[in-house]
Order: structure tokens, then C-alpha cells, then sequence
């Protein structure tokens, strides 16, 4: 005859190992679950003021698009959440992609000028200057993000000899694994 207590342990023992195995199932699941690349656009809101270094911003001269612009030429803003992806399709190189803020403008005189005009408010937001080759046509800025990660920013021309359509582009990585093998 067995005896009433021992039973009942019998049964909270038993209860306990489907807990914890339910439990432990649970957590195992979920944690191979990858976040959004931006959960609630976090790292788009540390992008997007960016776009205050502009000439035009706000303006019709600089529109907001959905897709980008088919003539080479038009001014346009367009913002890129991050999307799954792995750059080479090999399995375990899969991830999120960057968080974008791009944008083609025109401006009528120099590098130097259009510098002059943005690393005031780029300053103001915490973006620093990275140095380049004189040479390069391209001016930089680094940032590390509250989100994690780092955020890059460039200005560079789009014509020679004398340019007039520029092009904007800010990353900021993504949260969450990233693609690799690109």
C-alpha cells in the first residue's frame, strides 16, 4: 500500500519536471526568435534629424519618396527600415540589414561650402567628423548610437567637373544579429 504523502510528492515532482520542461521549451524558442532590426524605429530616430544638415529639407526641393526617383537627377528622401537578409545566401550568415536615411539634393557650389553648412547642426546632434583624402570628394561623420552599434554619414558629389547633384547617405546598424558575409 502506498503511502498518501509520498504520492503526493510523487505528483508535485512530476508537476515540477513538466514545468520546468514547458518552461525551458518556452524560453528556448523564444530566444532564437531575432528581434526586429528597429524595434519601434529606434535607430531611425537617431538617423532621420540628420536631415535638418540639408539644403531644402522640409521643402518641396528635397520631397520625401517611397521609392527612389527613376531620373538620375531628381531630388528625393527616402528611408529604409532593415530587412532580413544574408548578402551571400550561405545558411548562418542570415541577418538584418542597416537602417538607411538617403537622400539626392542639388547644391550649387563646393564640398567645402556644403561642409561649412552641415557639421554645425550634424555637431549639434552628436555626429563627428571623420578625416578623408583631400582628394576623395567625400566628406564623413561617425556616431556611435544610444541603440548600440554605430551610425555613418556621407556627403559626397554625383557629377564631374562641376557638380550640382549630391548624395546623402546615413547607416546605422541595425539591433539584432546583422548579415554578414557581404
Amino acid at each position: 500500500m502506498e503511502q498518501p504523502g509520498r504520492t503526493r510528492w510523487i505528483r508535485l515532482a512530476a508537476l515540477a519536471v513538466v514545468l520546468v520542461g514547458t518552461v525551458g521549451a518556452v524560453w528556448a524558442a523564444w530566444s532564437r526568435i531575432d528581434p526586429d532590426g528597429d524595434p519601434g524605429g529606434q535607430v531611425m530616430d537617431q538617423l532621420t534629424p540628420t536631415l535638418a544638415a540639408l539644403p531644402g529639407d522640409g521643402t518641396p526641393a528635397l520631397p520625401t519618396v517611397s521609392q527612389l526617383p527613376t531620373s538620375p537627377d531628381a531630388p528625393y528622401v527616402i528611408t529604409m527600415e532593415p530587412h532580413r537578409d544574408s548578402c551571400d545566401g550561405r545558411p548562418g550568415t542570415q541577418g538584418w540589414s542597416q537602417v538607411v536615411v538617403q537622400a539626392g539634393f542639388h547644391w550649387t557650389r563646393g564640398l567645402p561650402q556644403l561642409v561649412a553648412r552641415m557639421a554645425p547642426r550634424l555637431a549639434e546632434l552628436g555626429w563627428k567628423g571623420v578625416r578623408q583624402p583631400p582628394t576623395s570628394g567625400t566628406a564623413t561623420w561617425s556616431k556611435p548610437l544610444r541603440t548600440g552599434g554605430d551610425g555613418f554619414l556621407s556627403v559626397s558629389s554625383e557629377g564631374d567637373p562641376s557638380p550640382s547633384f549630391w548624395q546623402f547617405d546615413v547607416t546605422g546598424d541595425a539591433i539584432g544579429k546583422a548579415a554578414s558575409g557581404c
